[in-house]
């Protein structure tokens, strides 16, 4: 054998190509005892350069080659593991289940490069960061070296006690739903690639946990004196990139009053594209299309934030020749929230937090912190109060169901109807 591998390695070298160069490196590696065949061909068993156990790939009736590590550094070892994965996996083909038994933490990483693959694309979600957060604290660290047909009940009760010990707080329903959707994205993704039957029972994490509030919204007269001071502070910044930072926070914020969208995903996302006129009666206003956790949809911006587009555009000295009209019929792609030199924001968060600081206005009476999406608590609350707009329609502009906005804000429903009733 070795004589004819070493004159059909001359062959090959006389004349080479790539094609040739690949079949001489099979021949040696043949040759040295890099590579060893089983089963008439269907299994191959070799080892990679960074590591001395033997892997394998097999061939079962599917045509398809499966890839495993043996786990043997010997290869006598090796070749009776072999033997035993490769009958068990013709056995596990021929009940119509997957022939790898995966282990979670494969399974997890897959997921977790998809996510990301989704992210940097820009069709991810911002909920997404939060789903691969949670695989490496706390799915991988505790499910990881199980198979993926092992978890069974008992596990998920011994993950959720010692999660709760390791976070050191009662969990809201929101954070136990994220762990939900994690989880359920690393199992997803194993059925898709064929890693696990769409038959096995999987075991669910629970997602009863403490009911969430709504953020802490701003009073009328909280709003006001936030919208006069972000006029100066605005103007300031010790860089230049600070500056131009507040100056996109002003108008990012009144948007964000003027529409009750989302922060985040629908907001940060908004190109020129997705602006235009709508004439109703007589009346032109503002339409944005924007997409995010609950589809896309069209809504109607407050007369106030026309002239929050009109500053966008005139940081722009090359669209000095256009009016505000001009503009939005060329539909361009640009995104809305970027710096004149054509950068973007990473986010608001930060200077948000400094925001508050300095307005004072981190804290509300009850002493919960406000975040961005107090703004849209802010908006429904002015619309069901202050500006008459009735319940379905909030929930139509706003995304979200009727049922939700009457759950977190029942005590003004309650009032308005109170006030209808008695009137």
């Amino acid at each position: 054998m070795l004589k004819e591998t070493e004159l059909l390695t001359l062959f090959f070298q006389s004349t080479s190509t790539p094609e040739k160069s690949s079949q001489l490196k099979y021949l040696e590696n043949l040759a040295t005892g890099k590579l060893v065949h089983m089963r008439d061909g269907n299994i191959t068993l070799y080892k990679r350069e960074r590591s001395n156990q033997w892997q394998m790939r097999f061939r079962l009736f599917d045509k398809k080659w499966h890839r495993v590590s043996t786990g043997y550094e010997d290869l006598e070892y090796a070749k009776k593991k072999a033997g035993d994965i490769y009958d068990r996996a013709r056995f596990m083909e021929e009940l119509g289940l997957p022939p790898l038994n995966k282990r979670f933490d494969s399974a997890a990483e897959a997921a977790k490069v998809e996510l990301q693959g989704d992210l940097d694309n820009g069709v991810g979600k911002k909920i997404y960061v939060d789903y691969i957060s949670v695989i490496d604290n706390y799915l991988t660290p505790f499910f990881g070296k199980k198979h993926l047909t092992s978890i069974n009940h008992q596990d998920i009760a011994e993950y959720e006690v010692w999660r709760a010990e390791k976070m050191k707080r009662k969990l809201m329903r929101s954070t136990m739903m994220t762990h939900f959707s994690a989880y359920n994205r690393v199992f997803d993704l194993a059925i898709k690639r064929g890693w696990l039957s769409d038959k096995h029972p999987v075991p669910r994490l629970g997602t009863k946990g403490e009911k969430s509030t709504p953020r802490p919204a701003f009073t009328r007269k909280e709003i006001d004196y936030l919208l006069h001071f972000l006029k100066t502070w605005s103007q300031g910044g010790k860089t230049e990139e600070a500056h131009l930072g507040r100056l996109l926070l002003r108008d990012y914020i009144e948007i964000l009053m003027a529409t009750g969208m989302r922060h985040g995903t629908e907001a940060f996302n908004i190109q020129w594209r997705h602006l235009e006129w709508h004439t109703d009666k007589g009346v032109r206003y503002l339409r944005i299309w924007v997409s995010g956790k609950t589809g896309p949809r069209w809504l109607i911006a407050r007369h106030e934030a026309i002239p929050v587009i009109e500053r966008l555009k005139n940081r722009f000295s090359e669209w000095d020749h256009l009016t505000l009209d001009q503009l939005l019929e060329e539909k361009r792609e640009e995104f809305l929230w970027r710096h004149p030199n054509g950068e973007r924001p990473y986010d608001f968060v930060s200077s948000f937090k400094w925001l508050m600081k300095d307005s004072g206005l981190l804290l509300s009476t009850t002493g919960a912190k406000r975040t961005m999406y107090s703004f849209r608590h802010t908006y429904a609350t002015f619309s069901l109060v202050e500006w008459g707009m009735d319940i379905h329609t909030l929930a139509k502009q706003m995304g979200t169901s009727v049922q939700m906005l009457e759950r977190f804000y029942s005590k003004l429903t309650a009032t308005l109807a109170a006030e209808k009733l008695a009137g």
